[in-house]
């Protein structure tokens, strides 16, 4: 099978390309190498031959198309992730989150691909309140990231409503893990703590998050039944625990946990009380 990695040279992006390719997937990524994708986090699959490289933006629309034909599957990764970044420069982010996405399932639907997966965030769920969000609640982005990974989100499912596109959507928790940019919770605290700086906590702290391992999050089952996906589905990707930002910073990580993947009624915590980073 060919699939074709949209983002794939960014941080979940390139472990979800290694991950395919070590299942015996055919894997093409597309990337337009901003700031967030990087060359080097690819380096040990591109210099072996293990991948394709297209270096393009998803809102090119004859690059897009070229680069879907003959593709089996999409994994749309591509997308400004940053809440701070989206605050200062909001129109890039309707730009490639939006209309970049619309370019995607346009080009999948024109060449007839056979499953596209549209990476999402809980982050479009805004406050979740005392009880986690489920995948039929309610959305309530409250930063131009948010409402424009929102769009995108609701734009996929319009497509497989409206066209049968096989579609299938993944809202996911906070990711951490390795070629991660530093900009990011984790490894900006890291970093920080290493040169005595000190870490950077919005507000009071208290507001809850929930972290996943980059690799529970690529491999996650299916679902409590691990049954493929079905069309139209929204799928949320979380490890069942939360965490407040003073706590994750006064103590160091216990490991990975396993991620699991929420049928409808199940929760995410989608609780976003003050701005954070996006997770690609």
């Amino acid at each position: 099978m060919l699939i074709l990695v949209t983002g794939g040279a960014g941080f979940i992006g390139s472990n979800f390309a290694r991950l395919a390719v070590r299942k015996g997937h055919d894997v093409l990524v597309f990337d337009k190498l901003t700031y967030a994708g990087n060359m080097e986090n690819i380096r040990d699959l591109l210099d072996p031959g293990k991948i394709e490289f297209v270096q393009g933006d998803v809102c090119d629309a004859r690059a897009v198309r070229e680069a879907v034909r003959g593709c089996d599957g999409i994994v749309h990764f591509a997308a400004a992730t940053h809440v701070d970044r989206s605050i200062l420069e909001a129109g890039t982010f309707v730009q490639t989150d939006v209309v970049g996405t619309y370019v995607v399932l346009e080009a999948a639907r024109q060449e007839n691909v056979g499953r596209v997966v549209h990476i999402s965030t809980d982050e479009l769920y805004g406050e979740s309140g005392p009880k986690p969000s489920r995948e039929d609640s309610p959305l309530w982005p409250k930063s131009p990231y948010a409402a424009s990974k929102a769009g995108a989100d609701r734009l996929a499912y319009s497509y497989h409503a409206t066209y049968d596109l096989p579609v299938v959507i993944t809202r996911c928790v906070n990711n951490y893990g390795p070629y991660q940019h530093p900009e990011k919770a984790i490894p900006l605290f890291t970093i920080c703590a290493l040169v005595g700086h000190p870490l950077p906590v919005y507000g009071s702290g208290r507001n809850r998050r929930e972290w996943i391992h980059v690799d529970d999050h690529r491999g996650a089952p299916r679902g409590p039944s691990r049954e493929r996906p079905r069309r139209g589905d929204v799928q949320h990707r979380d490890r069942g625990a939360e965490v407040h930002p003073r706590d994750r910073t006064g103590r160091r990580g216990r490991g990975r946990e396993a991620a699991r993947s929420h049928q409808p009624g199940r929760g995410s915590s989608g609780s976003r009380e003050e701005p954070r980073g996006g997770q690609r």
